[in-house]
């Protein structure tokens, strides 16, 4: 899975300089999950990819980042929503019941 990255500033807006990572974004990117539904099915992925991937809504993504970040929510809790949310997004896609909440996949840096 191949993921675009651009600098974007808090407006949504494309920055002149380059994104620097954060501190708490290192271990959303290096924690790998197997997850055995969607597109990621048979494939270890980050947990960073998969809170930008189509299956997480946005608002979803902001929330869970914001806890994260604030320390209100632990990495393993992370890992387990995310998870979940995958999977059920996943079954209910493979069960015809249309396309996941979060709609096209967003750029990661983007909340």
């Amino acid at each position: 899975v191949s993921v675009k990255t651009s600098p974007v500033t808090g407006s949504g807006e494309e920055s002149a300089e380059p994104h620097k990572e954060e501190p708490w974004e290192t271990p959303l990117k290096s924690t790998v999950v197997h997850i055995e539904a969607g597109e990621f099915q048979g494939h270890g992925v980050s947990l960073w990819e998969l809170l930008h991937s189509r299956y997480i809504p946005r608002e979803n993504r902001r929330e869970l980042l914001e806890l994260f970040q604030a320390g209100e929510l632990s990495l393993e809790q992370v890992r387990s929503v995310v998870t979940t949310i995958v999977s059920r997004a996943a079954a209910a896609e493979r069960a015809g019941l249309g396309t996941p909440v979060g709609g096209d996949r967003a750029e990661p840096g983007t909340p």
